[in-house]
């Protein structure tokens, strides 16, 4: 198959591309923080945030309506309770219902930057330091960028963010401290074979979608050979090897059902691989900035003024790069369950946590239905683009008021 006819990548794959440009981008980066570690994802990141605020039996976590759940598991790992807060239309903390309805035995806010544009965080960490509640900064979704005055990150007690959503790795994340008197966690070092497997997993992802030219068949043969052996030694399928699931090829509910199990501790105890670090770290930045940021205007030039779907948040602040792109659909069921067989890349945070309130004023619940997050990372394609929109329109817009942009190039 053709690179033009493969699946997008719900995330970023390594290929040639991924090295070129220069290294520093125009806006600051939560890796260059002088106080942080890299975990082995962005939930792990937050459960070792709250180990660092003593978050235990009895604390109370506030948590936003719209939320994934690796938000909250790992608060329930922990034995502390989850309290849901309403969300206003842009994304930011309903800080007048949270004044009205805080509970006494509050530990800690959870804010995230929601598909990667800056919220105000002035006044949520006035409302923090008001109240003695540590602010845990969610950047899971904002590696680079700026909210207010300070770089993304620099606001929280302790801000987190995760590597897989930004850079071609298999796994990662971030967890960043602002306040005296917190300690970094001691991680423990990764095995041999995890090492391993961290690297051959780069490598598999990108040549699955034909990213390393000139690599791709040798190494797509090697691992279908490991596949091979491995049925045969085991009595089971001697089919391809399939690629690593971080791309969406397991299935969304068993995908979902894992981020709402308890965590695994020791692993969230880990350190990232060396392969992840290496590539999180050392690739050039600019070129993820601006394609991400490209790639975000071309879906609001495609969706705007059109009817049934509206861009959510149409303007994209200068001094971020998006995680995702939100479409906003009036009837998304059944199209989106179609658009995840077919392999478009695009999610959705419908499942939310159990006994998540209706709250008056709250965009969260809404946000859960009618939210599509388009993938609009930097290594989509133009005719990657074209067919995201070409889904879109097929499924949620009538043919004559179809009139999608030409893909932009990069520059």
């Amino acid at each position: 198959m053709s690179a033009s006819r493969l699946p997008a990548p719900r995330l970023p794959v390594v290929g040639w591309n991924t090295f070129s440009g220069p290294q520093e981008a125009a806006v600051p980066t939560l890796l260059a923080h002088p106080r942080q570690v890299l975990t082995t994802s962005g939930r792990a990141a937050i459960l070792l945030a709250l180990e660092c605020l003593a978050v235990g039996p009895g604390d109370i976590v506030l948590l936003p309506t719209y939320h994934c759940p690796t938000m909250v598991s790992p608060v329930m790992t922990l034995g502390a309770d989850a309290v849901f807060y309403p969300i206003d239309d842009h994304g930011a903390p309903r800080l007048d219902w949270l004044s009205a309805n805080v509970p006494p035995r509050t530990k800690a806010l959870l804010v995230p930057h929601f598909f990667g544009l800056p919220q105000p965080m002035e006044p949520v960490r006035a409302w923090c330091d008001a109240r003695g509640i540590a602010l845990i900064e969610d950047c899971a979704h904002a590696m680079f960028g700026r909210a207010g005055s300070r770089a993304i990150g620099s606001w929280g007690d302790v801000a987190i963010a995760s590597l897989t959503k930004f850079f071609p790795t298999p796994e990662g994340g971030v967890l960043a401290l602002n306040r005296d008197g917190l300690r970094l966690p001691a991680l423990t070092p990764a095995s041999s074979i995890e090492q391993v497997k961290a690297a051959s997993d780069i490598l598999h992802m990108g040549a699955s979608h034909d990213r390393l030219t000139g690599l791709n068949a040798l190494i797509r043969g090697a691992f279908t050979l490991k596949s091979a052996l491995r049925g045969m030694l085991r009595g089971g399928p001697k089919g391809p090897a399939p690629v690593p699931s971080r791309h969406g090829d397991l299935d969304e509910d068993a995908e979902i059902d894992a981020n709402m199990a308890l965590i695994d501790l020791p692993l969230s105890h880990r350190a990232l691989t060396s392969a992840s670090g290496w590539i999180s770290t050392r690739v050039p930045r600019r070129r993820i900035v601006e394609a991400r940021r490209r790639n975000y205007s071309f879906f609001t030039a495609a969706f705007s003024g059109r009817d049934g779907v509206r861009p959510l948040l149409p303007e994209l602040p200068a001094d971020c790069a998006p995680y995702v792109f939100p479409l906003w659909v009036r009837s998304p069921d059944p199209g989106y369950l179609e658009m995840r067989k077919l392999g478009v890349p695009v999610s959705r945070w419908d499942r939310l946590w159990p006994g998540v309130p209706a709250l008056p004023g709250d965009s969260g619940k809404s946000w859960s239905h009618h939210v599509l997050q388009l993938a609009c990372h930097q290594d989509l394609s133009d005719a990657d683009l074209q067919r995201i929109v070409a889904q879109i329109e097929r499924l949620y817009i009538t043919p004559a008021a179809s009139s999608a942009p030409t893909a932009p190039s990069a520059p």
